[in-house]
């Protein structure tokens, strides 16, 4: 279990959002050769709306931000974007790769884009 991490008042549903997604991944992870479809669907309804308020909120502060974090976060969102327009909830692989790279994804936004972001973030966007 990760502790939880002091966090801008800003990011911390987006920081509840990620824990809800590492938990759906630690499930799908458990048995990926089953369909998770009852779980993961519904997941990607909350998924697009975080992915979209995070592109919002980050928009303003990438020049303050090495382009590569912007570039991992982009291309995750893409390519998780393209794994839901697309799913194949009975493939084994399919399971594996939408767990670890949204996994992946969260763990880096926790543990490295929103450590960048943090000192940009005033209390007003609070």
């Amino acid at each position: 279990m990760m502790k939880p991490l002091k966090r801008h008042p800003a990011l911390i549903e987006l920081s509840r959002e990620h824990h809800h997604s590492l938990s759906l991944c630690v499930r799908i992870l458990r048995t990926p050769s089953e369909s998770h479809q009852a779980e993961i669907e519904p997941h990607f309804v909350e998924l697009a709306q975080h992915f979209q308020e995070e592109e919002n909120q980050f928009a303003p502060h990438w020049r303050n931000i090495a382009p590569e974090l912007r570039a991992r976060f982009e291309n995750d969102h893409a390519k998780l974007r393209q794994m839901m327009a697309q799913p194949d909830y009975t493939s084994e692989a399919w399971n594996q790769e939408l767990a670890t790279t949204l996994r992946d994804h969260a763990r880096f936004e926790e543990r490295e884009l929103f450590p960048a972001v943090e000192p940009y973030l005033d209390d007003a966007t609070a």
